[in-house]
C-alpha cells in the first residue's frame, strides 16, 4: 500500500490560542500514516510548540509574490512560515477561490512561491453542486489540474512535494458526500489526467470526512488519505480517522 496522509484543516478555528494549543497537545503521535494540521496563522507558533514529534505543521495560505519580505500588507511569505516550522501549505482551497477570487494565475504563483522556499503544497480542486449536477466534474477538474503542467519540468523534488486534495465544493461542511464509487472514479480520473503530463502524486479526499466514513475511504487503493475539516477539531474523531488510515497500510 502507498503512504497515507491525514491532514486537519482547522480553518478559522478555534478562537483562542490556548484552545488551539490544547487541541494540538491532545493529538496522538504519528500512528503509522503521515499526519499534519493546518491551524490559523496567528496560532502557528503555539501549535508548533504543542504538537507531538512527527506531526507536520502547515499553513492555509501564502502570498503569491515570491519575495521573502517586502511591501505586501497583510501577506505572509513561504520563508516566514517555514522559519516558524511549517513544512507545507494549502493552495486553491474552494473557500479561497470563492471568497478571495483566486485565479489560476495566482494559484500557480503560490505553488511556485512555495516550492522556491522549500514548502510542500497540497493543491485543492473540486466542483460545485451545479457543476456536479450538470455532469461537468471531470471537465472542471481537468481545467484546475492544467496549471500543474508548468511544474513538470522542474526539479524532481518539487513533484515529490505536491499532493492533490479532491474536495467537492458542495460536500465541504455540509455532511453530504458523493457515493464511494463516484469518489473512486474521480480519483482514478485525476491520477490518469496527471499521468498524461508525467506526474504521479498522492490524492487525498476531502469533504465531510468523519470517523464514520473514514474506514471505508481508507480501504481504497486510489484514496491516499484525507483532508479533514470539522472533524479535525474533535480529538476523538480525528484520532479515529488517523487510525483508520494507519490500519489500511
Amino acid at each position: 500500500m502507498s503512504q497515507k496522509y491525514v491532514i486537519g484543516n482547522w480553518k478559522l478555528n478555534p478562537a483562542a490560542v490556548s484552545d488551539a494549543a490544547a487541541l494540538a497537545t491532545s493529538l496522538p503521535a504519528n500512528d503509522g500514516c503521515t499526519v499534519g494540521v493546518v491551524p490559523s496563522l496567528v496560532h502557528l507558533s503555539a501549535v508548533k510548540s504543542a504538537l507531538a514529534d512527527g506531526i507536520l505543521l502547515g499553513v492555509q495560505d501564502i502570498a503569491h509574490k515570491t519575495a521573502k519580505t517586502g511591501a505586501f500588507t497583510g501577506d505572509v511569505s513561504a520563508c516566514q512560515v517555514a522559519d516558524i516550522g511549517a513544512t507545507f501549505t494549502l493552495v486553491g482551497h474552494s473557500e479561497r477561490r470563492q471568497y478571495h477570487g483566486e485565479t489560476d494565475k495566482i494559484l500557480s504563483a503560490k505553488i511556485a512561491h512555495a516550492f522556491a522556499h522549500g514548502l510542500s503544497v497540497i493543491y485543492c480542486i473540486g466542483e460545485t453542486k451545479d457543476e456536479y449536477e450538470r455532469g461537468e466534474t471531470f471537465g472542471i477538474l481537468k481545467n484546475q489540474l492544467a496549471i500543474l503542467k508548468a511544474f513538470v519540468n522542474q526539479a524532481d523534488d518539487d513533484a515529490a512535494k505536491l499532493i492533490i486534495a479532491y474536495e467537492p465544493v458542495w460536500a465541504i461542511g455540509t455532511g453530504l458526500t458523493p457515493t464511494f464509487d463516484e469518489i473512486e472514479k474521480t480519483h482514478r480520473f485525476i491520477k490518469d489526467e496527471l499521468a498524461t503530463f508525467g506526474m504521479t502524486t498522492p490524492i487525498l479526499y476531502g469533504g465531510s470526512v468523519n470517523d464514520k466514513n473514514a474506514p471505508n475511504f481508507a480501504k481504497s487503493d486510489v484514496i491516499d488519505g484525507a483532508l479533514v475539516g470539522g472533524a479535525s477539531l474533535k480529538t476523538d474523531s480525528f484520532t479515529a480517522i488517523i487510525h483508520a488510515f494507519s490500519q489500511s497500510k
